[in-house]
């Protein structure tokens, strides 16, 4: 069976259809600063991500590439 034409010739990768989310720990971590630091960031608007749902306990999920995007981007 054939595969459908995509425009532009290029086919996407698994990885570029599929990025974990990552916790504030995790991108601390990764960072090598503290996780109350990474959410701080995100608070002032420095690091992207996204709140999970509304109430009193609403964590963040962060994915690698936006938060690398991010620091790049402020080195400039």
């Amino acid at each position: 069976m054939r595969e459908p034409l995509m425009t532009g010739g290029a086919t996407p990768s698994r990885d570029a259809e599929f990025e974990p989310f990552l916790t504030a720990r995790e991108v601390a971590e990764r960072l090598r600063i503290a996780p109350c630091t990474v959410l701080r960031y995100f608070d002032d608007g420095v690091l992207p991500g996204r709140r999970l749902r509304v109430g009193p306990r609403r964590p963040v999920r962060f994915r690698w590439s936006e938060i690398e995007a991010a620091l790049l981007e402020d080195q400039r």
